[in-house]
């Protein structure tokens, strides 16, 4: 009886909480309507007006800078330079340097892949019928299999079921 009574003082306490919650919810959301702030150029249109050039321009940019992939092998398109193709007989490998992705080629050269991240892998290889390798999938799944410690000092390590025993029995604290 005393564990149902514990159980019951926290299902109140927890509507209690629901409620006060929805309380500040409404709040909030009541004060969202009420205007916060001017926008600058309405203040003097003549004068800031060309500042609308910048989003304007950068719409432009996300709207023609495209890479595709397909059995011909890669097109990048760009806003401000002619598009370039490359053949699957041509490239060599792709590859990321910072917040850039580029296309190597058996010259040398890199053809820049605008829109294209890291994440972008595992759609990349699927479209290339495997052509582009995979490399974010298969480290996911081999991660999946190991157990990861965190120390304190927030180093971590990922280790095999194996190797997490053994580290086990020589640190039994951890």
């Amino acid at each position: 009886m005393n564990d149902e009574n514990k159980l019951i003082n926290y299902l109140k306490r927890a509507t209690a909480d629901l409620r006060d919650a929805h309380r500040q919810l409404r709040e909030v959301e009541e004060r969202k309507q009420e205007p916060i702030a001017i926008i600058g150029i309405a203040w003097a249109p003549l004068k800031l007006g060309w500042l609308l050039i910048f989003p304007v321009l950068w719409i432009w940019w996300v709207l023609k800078a495209h890479a595709t992939v397909s059995e011909d092998g890669i097109d990048s398109g760009y806003a401000c330079r002619g598009n370039e193709h490359l053949d699957w007989d041509n490239f060599r490998g792709i590859g990321f340097k910072g917040s850039r992705t580029f296309a190597s080629d058996a010259a040398g050269k890199d053809h820049s892949l605008p829109g294209v991240t890291f994440n972008s892998l595992p759609r990349l290889s699927h479209a290339s019928r495997g052509r582009i390798p995979d490399a974010l999938t298969a480290g996911q799944y081999a991660a999946e299999e190991k157990v990861v410690i965190i120390h304190r000092d927030g180093e971590q390590i990922l280790l095999t079921k194996e190797e997490f025993a053994d580290y086990k029995r020589t640190h039994p604290d951890a």
